[in-house]
């Protein structure tokens, strides 16, 4: 992704373990001029419920356009969970 888009991600944060469970795997968002496009882990939710998927969700800034303060990972993990799930 930071290849095809130019730049680096915006934030990177640990995936909460509501999200996908297993070993701690970093989400990482990029922003362009109209989507959000977060690559992490994603649970499987299939009958065995512990395998881990890599995932890339792309979806529109109406969402939720601004990201929450760097600082703030809680807020970030929220934000995370409303692109990756809408």
């Amino acid at each position: 992704m930071t290849a095809y888009l130019g730049s680096a991600p915006e934030r990177t944060v640990v995936a909460d373990e509501a999200i996908a469970a297993g070993p701690a795997l970093t989400h990482r968002v990029w922003r362009t001029a109209t989507h959000a496009l977060v690559l992490g882990p994603c649970a499987d939710n299939g009958p065995y419920g512990y395998l881990t998927h890599l995932q890339l969700s792309i979806s529109p800034l109406a969402c939720d356009p601004e990201l929450p303060a760097s600082a703030d990972e809680n807020a970030l993990r929220k934000w995370i969970a409303t692109h990756i799930d809408w």
